[in-house]
């Protein structure tokens, strides 16, 4: 994280201050520079600052570095936060302990100033690198979270469009003929809605659907159900576990509280806006498709044009 002058952050970690005051000399030109002389104070300041690099020495009383280390990486506001080990030892025994604790790099004492400078140089760019990419995945899920959601939801009514309808009906069919449970389905359709768009325009023809749409949004909250435009002025509402008779009730209770949201409709025998609704439901005993679940429906929603429109009609099995 760089600080307000745009400078990237070391913090050093080390008990004994001549190391400190040595490293302070050879970064601030370049970087600002934290210190502590501690283990705790260190991993207190590491949390507090998120610098962009750690110089760690080894040997330190109370909580020596390869703890301090171990503490870093497993939290997860600093695991990535790059650590470079500074220390007298040199084995191979050493080096390998370190990296295993999470440290990226050995720097061996006495210090270098080249090397340091050469050294925190080089992993810095790395870690910015990383920074950046790790944004631009952040960014890059964000966007695919969007578009997922584009690719399920209808434009319009912000109801779940015919594809995402299609995914979730298969499904569920499915699933009602692996557990015997009822499955019913509404179909709906707004009734004389192209001499509504006829008579209002177009414009109030998209507010129409749009009300609509909210409507059912508020209406079908229950996990598992799904509320769909169709197409057109047409809908469909997915209840799982749901007995026809039960469905039955629910497209009554819509019938009625799209004529009480009084969108005038003066083509309309009601002067309001109105739908017919078609109802099937049962236990799916044998593999039937969605496509014909849909066709039953589809047949009963005709059946209440028939019957002169703004009606429910039921048909089970």
């Amino acid at each position: 994280m760089h600080s307000a002058s745009g400078q990237q952050k070391v913090l050093i970690i080390d008990d004994t201050l001549a190391n400190i005051e040595i490293l302070h000399r050879i970064l601030q030109e370049e970087y600002e520079v934290y210190f502590a002389k501690a283990g705790a104070d260190g991993i207190r300041i590491a949390k507090r600052e998120l610098p962009d690099l750690i110089l760690l020495d080894i040997m330190m009383p109370g909580m020596d570095g390869y703890q301090v280390c171990t503490i870093l990486k497993a939290d997860p506001e600093t695991e990535n936060i790059p650590v470079i080990f500074i220390t007298a030892m040199g084995s191979d025994e050493d080096e390998t302990k370190g990296l295993d604790c999470g440290a990226i790099d050995y720097l061996t004492k006495p210090i270098s100033p080249p090397i340091v400078k050469s050294r925190v140089r080089n992993h810095l760019e790395l870690k910015r690198s990383r920074d950046v990419m790790r944004a631009l995945t952040l960014e890059l899920a964000e966007k695919n979270r969007e578009l997922e959601v584009l690719a399920r939801e209808d434009g319009l009514t912000g109801l779940a469009n015919r594809r995402h309808l299609d995914q979730v009906l298969d499904a569920e069919v499915k699933r009602a003929v692996r557990s015997g449970q009822e499955l019913s389905l509404i179909m709906c359709d707004i009734d004389f809605f192209k001499k509504y768009n006829d008579r209002y325009g177009h414009l109030a023809g998209d507010k129409c659907l749009q009300a609509v749409g909210r409507l059912l949004r508020g209406s079908f909250r229950r996990a598992g159900d799904l509320a769909a435009r169709y197409g057109g002025e047409e809908f469909v509402v997915v209840l799982p576990d749901t007995a026809v008779a039960q469905a039955e009730r629910l497209a009554e209770r819509l019938r009625l509280e799209v004529i009480n949201l009084g969108l005038e409709h003066d083509c309309s025998g009601t002067g309001v806006v109105t739908m017919s609704m078609g109802v099937v439901g049962g236990v799916l005993s044998r593999e039937l498709s969605p496509e014909w679940m849909i066709g039953e429906a589809d047949r009963a929603l005709y059946g209440s044009k028939e019957k002169g429109r703004n009606v429910v009609t039921v048909v089970g099995w």
